[in-house]
C-alpha cells in the first residue's frame, strides 16, 4: 500500500504541475494542468471532459494531431464493436472466460464515437499548427468548475520560428441538452504571416478502444454563412445522427474569405486572412447534436433549428446562462470542507462530473461508470451506478435518482430476456447494460450469468430512494414490478438441498469477482435475503394501503398469492456462512480452506487477469461490502472482526474498492486510514500516483466519483439511511476544521455543518424533518435551526 500514500501540505500534491489546486480557498474550484506531453494530455483529455447528460465532448486539444481520437458520445447511441476480439493470447488462466462459448462469439454493443464536431485546424503560412511539430510554452488547461468552463491557451512556436498565441473556451450548455458552445482565438505574436483557419465536422473518426469505425457518412453540407452539417448512421442499430456547427467571426478585420469546403468526410468552413491583423482572431460557435431516438427518449430536438437559438442567444448570454444554471445546482449538491483545501478540490471535482453526467433531460437514459467522459467499458451501465452514483443524486437532487429507477424499470424486458435464456423465471439485470438495458457482452463472459447480485443492487438502490423520499406511488407502479421480477429470479436460481434444509446459490461471482464460480457467496445471498423480503413485504404493503395499485400490479404480472410466503421461505433458508467462534462471515464456500497470499503476488502480478482464485486474495472487497451497506444489521464486533480478517485480502484492482475501505475504516473509527482511502477515491483521476494504474485517459472512473460523496457525507459526515428513517452521526476526518453539506430527505431540504464540538441542523423546507442523532430521535421544525454538542454523537 506503500504507493497509495497521499501527500501532505506542501508535498508533492503542491509541486506538481499537474492539475495543481494551491493552497487558497479559491483554487478549489479550479483545476489546472501545464503538461503538455502524451501521458498528461491522454489522462486530462478525460478530466477536462464537458457533457451534460445527453453528450459529452472530450477534452482533446484540436491541435494534438498525434494523441487519442477526439471522442463525441449522445448518450445512449450504440453500435457494436469486436470486444472479443480484444482478447489477449495467454497461458494465464483466465477463470471469468468461458471457451465453451468462444466459437460463438461476435460483435458487442457499444458507444458511438461520433464525428468531431470540436474540429478546428489552424495553418500559420502554409504551416499547419500540431502539438507534435512545433515548440509549445506556456501551455495551461483549466476546468473552471463553478460553471463549466473548459479553456486552454498556449504558445506555438513553428520552424520558421514565428509565434502564435492560441485560446480556447467550451462549454456544454446545462439549459439545453442539444447544444454546446465554443470560442477560438487566436493572435499572432510578432508576425504577420497569413493565417488559415478551418472550422466545421470531421468524420475520419474512430474507436479508441479497437479503432473501428461506428458509422457511415450520409449526407454533407455547408453554406456560405459558416454552417455545417453532417448526417451519419451506424451500421449495426441503424441511428441516423445529425451534427451541425455554425461558426461567427467576431472580430472580421483582415479576413480575406470565408468559404465554404466539403471532403469526403469531413465539412468546414475556411477563414483566410493574409496578412494576420494586429489583433486577435476569435471564432464563436454554436454546436448541437440530434439523433433519431430524441423522440422516443422524450429529448426532441432539430438541429437547425438549435443552431439558429443558439446564434440567436450568442456565446456570452449562453455562458451566463450556463452559470446561473451550475449556480443553482452546486447549491444543492456541493460540499465545503474547511482547512483541508486538496481534499476540497478532489471532492468538488468528483461532484462536477456527477452533475454533468446526470441524466436530467430524460428517464430512458443513466449514468455509464465512465460517465460520459469516454468508450471505455463500452459506455455501458454497472451496477456501480446503483450503489456508488445514485446515492449523491438521491440526498442532492431525488429527481434524477428517480431517472435512473425508471430506466432500470424499463429494462425489466431485456432482463426478462435474459433470464429466459438462462432457464429462470423472473428477470436479471444484465452485467454490463447497455440503453435499453440489454446484456452487452457475450456469454464468454462468465459475469454476464454469474455476477447475478446485480439484481439485488438495483432492488437496495430502490429501497434507499423509497426511504427517502417516501414515494408511494413510485414503490407501488415501478417498484413494485422490479422488485416482484427480481425475487422471482432469486427463487428460481436458488437450488434446494434436503439434507440441510436449506438453499444455495451456485456458481455465482461476488464483488470481488476473482472467485467467479462460487458457491453461496456472502454479499450474493445476503443481499438476495433483502430482494426477497422487500418484494414480500412491499407487496403486501401495496395491497393494504393502495389496492388499486396492488390489483394493476397482480394483473400486470401475473403475480400469484402464494409467491410472497415463497420468497420468504427462500430467504429464511438462504445459507449464510457464519464462524460464531471468529464472528466470520466466509466470502463463499471453501474461501477460509484456501492458500494465503503469496507476498510476492501482489508485486510481481504481471497481468491485470491472472487469478487470484487459488488464494485467499480479492479483486475487490465483497465481505466488507455487503457489511458498509447494511452497516447497521451487524454488530460491532462482527464488523469488527471482518474488517481485521478482509482488510489486507483486497488487491484493490477496482476504484470502487476505495470507498468501502474508507466507510469501514471511519466506522472503526480508524480516521487516518480513512482519511487515506478517501484521498485515493476522490483524487485518482487528478493524481494518477495514488493508485499508479495511469488508466484515467480511459475515461474518468465514475464509481469513485461517487464513492467520493460517500466517504466524505456517509463517512466522516456519519449520514445513514435505513426504514426506520435518516440517522446522523458524524466523525471529522484528521485536519479537517468542519464540513458543511445540504440534504433532501421526504421532500425537504437539510443543511448539516459539523465542526469539531458541535453538529448544527437547519431545516429549509416547510414541513418538519425527523432526525435520528447518536441514538436519539430528534425533529427539526421549518425554518428551525438547531445545534447539537459532540457529546451527543455516538456509533451505536
Amino acid at each position: 500500500m506503500a504507493s497509495h500514500e497521499p501527500y501532505g501540505p506542501g508535498g508533492r500534491w503542491a509541486a506538481s504541475s499537474s492539475c495543481a489546486g494551491g493552497g487558497r480557498s479559491g483554487d478549489t474550484w479550479v483545476i489546472t494542468n501545464t503538461r503538455s506531453d502524451p501521458q498528461a494530455l491522454g489522462q486530462h483529455n478525460s478530466v477536462f471532459t464537458v457533457s451534460n447528460g445527453y453528450l459529452g465532448l472530450k477534452g482533446n486539444l484540436c491541435e494534438d494531431r498525434d494523441g487519442y481520437c477526439p471522442v463525441t458520445i449522445i448518450n445512449g447511441i450504440y453500435d457494436e464493436l469486436d470486444m472479443f476480439g480484444l482478447i489477449r493470447c495467454s497461458n494465464q488462466p483466465r477463470r471469468y472466460l468461458d471457451p465453451a462459448h468462444f466459437d460463438s462469439a461476435g460483435k458487442s454493443p457499444a458507444v458511438a464515437n461520433l464525428p468531431n464536431p470540436l474540429m478546428v485546424r489552424l495553418f500559420v503560412g502554409d504551416e499547419e499548427v500540431s502539438l507534435g511539430r512545433g515548440q509549445v510554452t506556456d501551455f495551461r488547461q483549466q476546468l473552471f468548475l463553478g460553471d463549466g468552463r473548459y479553456v486552454y491557451e498556449f504558445t506555438y512556436r513553428d520552424r520558421r520560428r514565428r509565434c502564435t498565441r492560441i485560446r480556447m473556451v467550451r462549454f456544454a450548455s446545462s439549459a439545453h441538452p442539444h447544444r454546446a458552445f465554443m470560442s477560438y482565438e487566436v493572435r499572432a505574436v510578432g508576425h504577420d504571416a497569413p493565417i488559415r483557419i478551418l472550422s466545421g465536422i470531421d468524420g475520419r473518426v474512430f474507436s479508441n478502444t479497437t479503432r473501428e469505425r461506428q458509422f457511415a457518412v450520409t449526407d454533407l453540407h455547408a453554406d456560405p454563412g459558416g454552417r455545417c452539417l453532417m448526417r451519419v448512421r451506424t451500421p449495426a442499430r441503424g441511428h441516423d445522427v445529425e451534427i451541425g456547427v455554425a461558426s461567427v467571426l467576431r472580430r472580421p478585420e483582415g479576413v480575406r474569405s470565408v468559404r465554404p469546403v466539403i471532403e469526403h468526410d469531413a465539412v468546414y468552413t475556411a477563414f483566410e486572412f493574409g496578412p494576420a491583423p494586429g489583433g486577435p482572431i476569435v471564432i464563436e460557435r454554436v454546436i448541437a447534436l440530434a439523433s433519431s431516438e430524441d423522440d422516443r427518449r422524450g429529448v426532441p430536438g432539430r438541429v437547425d433549428e438549435e443552431l439558429q437559438a443558439g446564434l440567436e442567444q450568442g456565446f456570452k448570454r449562453a455562458q451566463r446562462e450556463n452559470a446561473e444554471q451550475w449556480e443553482r445546482l452546486w447549491e444543492g449538491a456541493d460540499v465545503r470542507i474547511e482547512g483541508d483545501d486538496r481534499a476540497q478540490q478532489y471532492l468538488r471535482f468528483c461532484l462536477f462530473h456527477l452533475l454533468q453526467a446526470a441524466p436530467r433531460f430524460t428517464d430512458r437514459l443513466s449514468v455509464p461508470v465512465k460517465l460520459l467522459t469516454g468508450e471505455y467499458y463500452q459506455g455501458n451501465v454497472f451496477y456501480d451506478t446503483d450503489l456508488y452514483i445514485e446515492p449523491f443524486y438521491l440526498f442532492t437532487w431525488p429527481e434524477l435518482a428517480r431517472a435512473h429507477l425508471t430506466w432500470r424499470w424499463h429494462g425489466l424486458e431485456a432482463g426478462r430476456r435474459i433470464a429466459r435464456e438462462l432457464g429462470y423465471a423472473g428477470a436479471k439485470f444484465a452485467w454490463q447494460a447497455g440503453p435499453e438495458g440489454e446484456e452487452c457482452l457475450g456469454r464468454w463472459w462468465r459475469f454476464t450469468h454469474t455476477n447475478i447480485h446485480i439484481d439485488a443492487d438495483v432492488a437496495y438502490a430502490l429501497m434507499q430512494y423509497y426511504w427517502a423520499t417516501g414515494d408511494e406511488a413510485f414503490l407501488g407502479g415501478a417498484g413494485l414490478d422490479i422488485l416482484v421480477e427480481t425475487a422471482r429470479f432469486y427463487a428460481a436460481r436458488a437450488i434446494y438441498d434436503a439434507t440441510r434444509d436449506a438453499y444455495d446459490l451456485r456458481d455465482v461471482a461476488g464483488p470481488d469477482e476473482g472467485h467467479c464460480e462460487s458457491t453461496n457467496n456472502f454479499y450474493t445471498n445476503w443481499l438476495a435475503i433483502r430482494n426477497l423480503r422487500w418484494a414480500a413485504e412491499a407487496v403486501e404493503a401495496v395491497g393494504r394501503s393502495r389496492p388499486e395499485a396492488y390489483a394493476a400490479a397482480a394483473a400486470r404480472l401475473g403475480l400469484g398469492a402464494r409467491e410472497p410466503a415463497r420468497w420468504r421461505a427462500v430467504a429464511d433458508r438462504l445459507t449464510l456462512l457464519f464462524d460464531p467462534a471468529t464472528k466470520l462471515y466466509e466470502q463463499c464456500e471453501g474461501f477460509f480452506r484456501l492458500d494465503p497470499t503469496p507476498p510476492r503476488f501482489p508485486r510481481e502480478r504481471k497481468v491485470w487477469f491472472e487469478t487470484v482464485a487459488p488464494y485467499q486474495a480479492l479483486n475487490q472487497p465483497d465481505v466488507l461490502m455487503a457489511i458498509a451497506l447494511f452497516r447497521d444489521e451487524f454488530p460491532e464486533d462482527v464488523r469488527r472482526a471482518n474488517w481485521l480478517f478482509y482488510r489486507d485480502k483486497s488487491m484493490n484492482f477496482s476504484s470502487m474498492s476505495f470507498v468501502i475501505n474508507a466507510l469501514m475504516a471511519a466506522d472503526m473509527g480508524d480516521l487516518e486510514e480513512a482519511y487515506r482511502q478517501f484521498l485515493i477515491c476522490a483524487g485518482q483521476d487528478l493524481d494518477e500516483d495514488l493508485t499508479g494504474r495511469r488508466d484515467t485517459y480511459a475515461g474518468l472512473h465514475g464509481s469513485a466519483a461517487g464513492g467520493a460523496w460517500m466517504a466524505a457525507v456517509q463517512g466522516f459526515g456519519g449520514v445513514r439511511l435505513r426504514p426506520g428513517g435518516l440517522w446522523i452521526d458524524p466523525r471529522l476526518a484528521p485536519g479537517w476544521e468542519g464540513m458543511e453539506f445540504t440534504l433532501v430527505y421526504r421532500g425537504q431540504r437539510l443543511h448539516v455543518r459539523i465542526v469539531r464540538d458541535a453538529m448544527t441542523l437547519t431545516s429549509a423546507g416547510e414541513r418538519p424533518v425527523g432526525v435520528r442523532i447518536g441514538g436519539r430521535d430528534t425533529t427539526i421544525g421549518p425554518g428551525q435551526r438547531r445545534s447539537f454538542p459532540a457529546w451527543r454523537w455516538t456509533r451505536g
